[in-house]
């Protein structure tokens, strides 16, 4: 599975939110298919709506984001 992980800054210095999106596109192979420009507008579509609330102040700009690949497997318990 896959998943965005994006950060941003908040109005309180040094804090910041995080907004994580499952299951993003990928290829046929599995491999992820986002692009850098598809997260850009995202985040700043984010930024400009206003439309989540933060405990620690509106969402003021762009701290990261990272696609995030987990894998899981099953362990055989007696």
């Amino acid at each position: 599975m896959h998943k965005l992980v994006m950060r941003f800054l908040t109005a309180t210095e040094g804090k910041y939110f995080t907004l994580t999106v499952d299951d993003i596109k990928a290829d046929g192979d599995g491999v992820p298919t986002v692009t850098e420009a598809e997260v850009n507008a995202l985040m700043d579509l984010v930024i400009v709506k206003n439309i989540f609330a933060s405990a620690n102040g509106s969402l003021i700009g762009k701290k990261d984001a990272k696609v995030v690949t987990t894998d899981t497997g099953i362990v055989e318990v007696a």
